[in-house]
């Protein structure tokens, strides 16, 4: 088939549905053509929204042959609220993409293609999970971005969110507001600041934290702590705990937890940590970092490879950046395990629990 210009409609079958929510197909060696809302399988006639040199993006014009684990979606905003990328497939085999979307990252960018990638953990409720959203008002419109960004999407529900959630946009909608950021949180929810989403999945995700970590220890070093949702637990298994994060309305709430032995810090947690760690070069200590979806810091990864330490858990949110991470890691750590588990269930994003150990020199 020749390469099609932009704007061009053709029939494509798409092959695998990528990190991101994107299927894949290919039409002729070395050209792919990407189509959000498909899944493998899917026989498609698409109409080319993008033309690149050895790609193109497009989007559905006819559904011709649909593939084997198609859905109806629930939301009547899907497809044109930017919020979810998976309500057309079953969730079994949303959890299939993800599970192996963790090992491709693993093997194409991290360049361990036998990573200790376990089955990733289902979330037990794949709609009205999120005990927070952030919605947004223009004019008469509240609601979320559209999938390209450019207009808002007015919405009276949001199927992930919890009743007590959509209860609160009802009453902020009454208000008629105009303009604005608003977030709107359950009572379950400290009132400010970054708090993990998925309201059933909250206890297992700090079960695997607390069973990376040694069940005694001297020092933990935790960046981007956050309002101590996973400090909290941990606090009693070490001497001393130095807690860093650079917003301070997340570590007002982590104080309140009135923990004796944590230090809390409002500071860029690459510098602090990789200060830290030198000047606790030699002695027992462990690392609990949950950075953002950019990964680590340079100056943390070079601290934390210079001198390593016992036990490192890295909690990621994003497969390609701690697989990147993870090629830098793997020549000082043994990688123990890596853990997928479903924070965002709908939604293309996968969250990552990371278990390394110190390698031994020889």
């Amino acid at each position: 088939m020749p390469v099609p210009a932009r704007g061009e409609t053709i029939e494509v079958t798409i092959e695998k549905v990528i990190f991101g929510g994107d299927g894949l197909a290919r039409i002729q060696q070395g050209f792919v053509v990407f189509v959000p809302f498909t899944a493998e399988g899917d026989r498609v006639r698409v109409r080319l929204t993008e033309r690149k040199a050895h790609h193109a993006r497009g989007e559905i014009v006819e559904m011709i042959v649909p593939g084997p684990n198609r859905e109806a979606a629930p939301c009547a905003y899907y497809g044109k609220c930017g919020g979810c990328q998976y309500q057309h497939l079953t969730y079994v085999e949303e959890l299939r993409l993800k599970e192996n979307q963790v090992r491709e990252a693993f093997a194409r960018v991290g360049k361990l293609p036998e990573a200790p990638v376990l089955p990733i953990i289902g979330s037990p409720n794949p709609y009205g999970y999120r005990n927070r959203i952030t919605v947004h008002a223009e004019g008469n419109r509240l609601g979320f971005r559209s999938i390209h960004g450019r207009e808002l999407i007015d919405i009276r529900e949001c199927l992930l969110a919890r009743p007590d959630v959509n209860g609160q946009l009802d009453r902020l909608r009454a208000t008629h507001p105009t303009e604005g950021h608003f977030s709107l949180r359950d009572v379950t929810v400290p009132p400010s600041g970054f708090f993990q989403a998925n309201h059933d999945l909250r206890g297992p995700l700090r079960d695997l934290i607390a069973g990376a970590l040694p069940e005694k220890g001297t020092t933990l070093l935790e960046g981007y702590c956050g309002g101590g949702f996973f400090t909290k637990i941990i606090a009693n298994r070490f001497e001393r705990i130095i807690a860093v994060d650079n917003d301070p309305r997340t570590l007002r709430d982590a104080k309140r937890l009135d923990l004796e032995n944590v230090e809390w810090r409002e500071a860029d947690a690459a510098f602090t940590l990789a200060d830290e760690l030198r000047e606790h070069s030699g002695k027992d200590v462990a690392v609990l970092v949950d950075p953002p979806r950019e990964g680590l810091p340079n100056r943390l990864a070079e601290a934390l490879c210079w001198d390593p330490v016992s036990h490192l858990v890295y909690v990621s949110c994003d497969p390609a950046t701690l697989a990147r991470d993870a090629r830098m890691l793997s020549k000082n750590y043994e990688l123990v395990s890596v853990q997928p588990i479903d924070l965002f269930p709908r939604t293309a994003q996968i969250e990552c629990v990371s278990s390394w150990r110190r390698l031994e020199k020889r």
